[in-house]
């Protein structure tokens, strides 16, 4: 009997520091198609929205109170712990986004909206979520959305929380395949030898080359042949001739007399 009463006190414990474990619901989230502009860069990635899985709302609160918010974890340790605190309320000042950076606590969340901004219709474009999209995160809230670090293995879910009642994840998504960030290459480790480059880069070097030559030679012809008086020869000039030695000759028309030119013919009557 004693043993028994034990039994049910340590399961009681148990589950009171657990809680329940959320539902699950059957989406994995995945990053935008390959001709999204920006998909995965070296320090954000952009998802697709879990639109229409998350239907079923708690009884604690109402489709417009109940959020959806992401988890980022980085790496398998910052997803194990996540699965280990799930079922208890959640504290986002011990799990914040400062913390996941500087402290060693290595995973986050961030809020991506209301229940209700996640309906069944059919969208006329596709809905994204870009993580890591405000860069002014290191004085921010908590719960910020902020820039990953460089090199960065993450995993993501997406998980219905209760802010009215039990303040819990109520429903989650399954976790995504790992999501690796572009790598940053330091400068300083950058082999800039001649045999390190590709045989493109080397024919489109040569190109440039030859042509900014071409072009030197022909601007400094340009310049030098004026200065040097080539195709110069002796010219004659033909000077104008004045136009006051010219003359004009007269001409009578034969048929048109002035009175003072005229003839007189005598008049046979007289």
């Amino acid at each position: 009997m004693a043993l028994l009463l034990l039994a049910v006190l340590a399961c009681i414990s148990f589950c009171t520091v657990n809680g329940q474990n959320p539902v699950q619901v059957p989406y994995v989230p995945g990053i935008t198609p390959n001709n999204f502009p920006g998909r995965v860069t070296s320090s954000t990635f952009t998802l697709k929205l879990p639109l229409c899985y998350f239907s079923q709302t708690p009884a604690g609160c109402t489709a417009a109170q109940c959020e959806i918010w992401l988890v980022v974890a980085q790496g398998v340790d910052g997803q194990n712990r996540f699965d280990s605190v799930k079922g208890v309320p959640l504290d986002f000042n011990v799990n914040s986004y400062q913390a996941a950076l500087t402290s060693g606590k290595s995973f986050f969340m961030t809020k991506v909206g209301t229940q209700q901004s996640f309906p069944c219709d059919e969208p006329t474009a596709m809905q994204v979520f870009r993580v890591g999209s405000d860069s002014t995160c290191v004085a921010g809230p908590p719960t910020c959305n902020g820039p990953l670090p460089a090199n960065t293995d993450a995993r993501v879910k997406y998980v219905l929380y209760d802010p009215i009642a039990s303040k819990k994840v109520e429903a989650e998504s399954q976790w995504s395949q790992p999501i690796l960030l572009t790598k940053v290459k330091d400068p300083a480790n950058i082999d800039e030898s001649f045999g390190k480059r590709s045989g493109a880069m080397v024919v489109i070097t040569a190109v440039l080359t030859c042509l900014t030559a071409l072009l030197l030679i022909g601007l400094i012809a340009a310049l030098a042949l004026p200065c040097s008086g080539v195709g110069r020869g002796k010219q004659d000039i033909t000077a104008p001739t004045p136009l006051g030695s010219l003359r004009v000759k007269r001409y009578n028309t034969h048929n048109v007399h002035s009175p003072t030119s005229s003839t007189s013919v005598p008049n046979p009557n007289i």
